[in-house]
């Protein structure tokens, strides 16, 4: 067994979502990788009262943060320690999703490792999410980890179809199943019969040839229902351990009218979920 990705960066903040993303980042990383672990002070926050005329000296809580960004970092570092694998912290500063974006750059993480609280409705389009602005923009695959997410030891569940964001998914689930040992789930799901479902077939008998190439195990299942529902229900009754899936990356106002297929999965799935982006124009 090796690592899933050869270094992972990994957000935290102190809280138990952020718990559960330490440990499922460091068990990715068995086998030779290494993650950074970062927090992120945001000097905007802290002058937020200003912008009500509420005078307040910024100095002493900057202090406050920057101490518990530092105390958030070594203790994921010392947790890493003790699980063998090499680490490195970051206090960061700025706004958190560019911030976390261009420490990846820095790094060459090849993935990101998040915690996600899976708000819902307005109270996530209104208060925003980091977990949500870096599955709309990272260029390196993301993470989710739910608190209450269970472990299993199934396959990976993929979701395919003939997007290009399905085939970026799928390349980055062989190589997630082949480090792990584990087999692939090619999941297919359409809201009406297929008008051809020859091409289906095909394009499904292509994918998992594509993944027994590489020494991966694989089962086709499709299924009639919304994409997002099935996918979940296929994952569970085939006790799947994570889903992988793209996502076109929708800006923020299309996504709120239109929905995303993406969205709603890491919002209710209760096992990790990867999103491997792809822009409406790839």
């Amino acid at each position: 067994m090796s690592a899933a990705f050869g270094h992972i960066t990994v957000p935290v903040d102190g809280s138990t979502t952020s718990e559960r993303g330490v440990a499922f980042a460091l068990e990715l990383a068995r086998g030779g990788g290494s993650v950074t672990f970062c927090s992120v002070v945001d000097p905007m926050l802290v002058c937020l009262p200003a912008t009500y005329g509420v005078a307040v000296d910024p100095g002493p809580m900057l202090a406050v943060l920057e101490d518990d960004a530092a105390e958030f970092c070594r203790r994921a570092q010392v947790e890493a320690a003790g699980a063998g694998i090499a680490a490195e912290v970051r206090v960061l500063h700025g706004q958190c999703v560019e911030a976390i974006e261009s420490l990846v750059r820095q790094s060459g993480s090849q993935a990101i490792v998040v915690g996600t609280h899976g708000r819902t409705g307005l109270a996530r389009s209104v208060l925003g999410s980091v977990a949500e602005g870096l599955l709309r923009r990272s260029d390196v695959p993301v993470v989710s980890v739910h608190e209450d997410d269970v472990v299993r030891e199934g396959p990976i569940a993929v979701a395919f179809d003939e997007s290009p964001a399905a085939h970026a998914a799928l390349e980055t689930a062989i190589w997630i199943a082949s480090a792990r040992g584990l087999s692939i789930a090619l999941i297919h799901a359409c809201d009406t019969p297929s008008p051809d479902p020859g091409r289906v077939n095909a394009l499904l008998a292509g994918a998992a040839k594509r993944v027994h190439a590489r020494g991966v195990s694989a089962e086709v299942i499709v299924r009639e229902g919304r994409a997002p529902e099935t996918l979940l229900s296929a994952a569970d009754e085939l006790e799947c351990c994570m889903i992988v899936m793209g996502t076109h990356g929708r800006p923020a106002f299309q996504r709120l009218v239109l929905g995303s297929v993406a969205a709603h999965v890491v919002e209710h799935a209760r096992i990790p979920v990867v999103t491997v982006r792809r822009t409406t124009s790839a």
